[in-house]
């Protein structure tokens, strides 16, 4: 059994507190931490176990956790992350895997050194429909894909102020926009320049809506993001690839949220994948539905059970990301084409 450590008792650290009870006697959650008792405790309530710590060091350091889940605010990972490969342990951070390439990087360079296990929280990778997406374009079905676009549209995250501010999220081509540049990468193989432009800024001043055209080794991406849409605006996404045999889209459209948070109810009927043939009629993807927080914890520890290293979701990978949405930011104060 796999003892894991919840570092950070917010919005994720309940979705992965639910993600790790859900794999029942495979895992059990032996520590949630957070300056916040109290919010510690309802974590651990979701759960299912779990002492409560304030002591986010001693967590760590904990004799009877072998996997760190690191849900702090991004300003954090570092620190935490570089003890816990010191304390010889293997970690899942939630994306954005830092706010800069150097602390990026020194966390990929802990986790090779200590030849431990790191994840990073790009769950995009484990939602169904995008896997099947991936599986489709690599089998041909739309021919050579040559373009790809993407967009991720959300109401202000609520449940946490440090969202819209740049020294603590990075803003929205940071903290939202890199599960998209992760998805352009991957379709479009290595990035080479962006170009971005800011619809709206927040109250700190923070590009909270952008646009970016990305160029790499294969192809064009368009990326758009936004954390400032109406509450009553449902989270929004979606991704369409162009290739030239045709076209591959699955949108994705919750209802407004209720009660907190970003995300409502979701008609899983409208949430269809689609291929469009270069020839005959569009047909819908059938794909069985799945939590995609729940599979991307069961993947990490099929890995950690295995003893392989992950192929999704992994530093390099993150830290590619990250390059374009740092280059965006860039790209946003210069007005250039910037390379990533």
């Amino acid at each position: 059994m796999i003892g894991v450590a919840i570092v950070g008792a917010g919005f994720m650290g309940k979705t992965h507190a639910a993600a790790w009870r859900a794999l029942g006697d495979r895992v059990r959650v032996e520590v949630v931490a957070s300056r916040t008792a109290a919010r510690a405790a309802e974590v651990a309530e979701a759960a299912g176990s779990g002492d409560v710590m304030t002591d986010l060091a001693a967590a760590v350091r904990d004799p009877r956790v072998s996997l760190v889940d690191i849900c702090l605010p991004t300003p954090l990972h570092r620190q935490v992350a570089e003890a816990a490969f010191a304390a010889e342990k293997d970690v899942l951070v939630e994306k954005p895997l830092a706010l800069t390439r150097e602390d990026a990087e020194a966390i990929v360079d802990a986790a090779d050194r200590a030849d431990r296990t790191l994840l990073v929280g790009l769950v995009l990778r484990h939602w169904p429909e995008y896997l099947r997406l991936h599986e489709l374009a690599a089998e041909g079905a739309i021919g050579t894909v040559r373009s790809v676009s993407a967009l991720r549209l959300s109401p202000p995250a609520d449940w946490a102020d440090w969202f819209i501010d740049p020294a603590q999220s990075g803003g929205a081509a940071v903290d939202l926009m890199v599960h998209d540049f992760d998805q352009l990468n991957a379709l479009l193989g290595a990035p080479r320049t962006v170009h971005a432009q800011c619809v709206r800024r927040g109250p700190h001043g923070a590009p909270q809506h952008v646009l970016a055209v990305t160029s790499h080794e294969h192809g064009v991406g368009l990326a758009e993001g936004g954390l400032m849409l109406p509450g009553s605006y449902p989270f929004s996404s979606g991704i369409r690839v162009l290739g030239d045999g045709g076209v591959l889209e699955y949108p994705f459209a919750a209802g407004p949220a209720v009660g907190g948070g970003n995300i409502g109810g979701v008609d899983q009927d409208a949430n269809r994948l689609r291929l469009h043939p270069g020839e005959g009629d569009a047909r819908l993807i059938e794909v069985e539905s799945a939590d995609p927080w729940h599979r991307q914890a069961a993947y990490l520890v099929d890995c950690l059970e295995a003893g392989r290293a992950p192929e999704r979701g992994t530093g390099a990978q993150a830290l590619a990301a990250l390059r374009v949405s740092l280059g965006a930011n860039r790209s946003l104060e210069t007005g250039n084409v910037e390379e990533v």
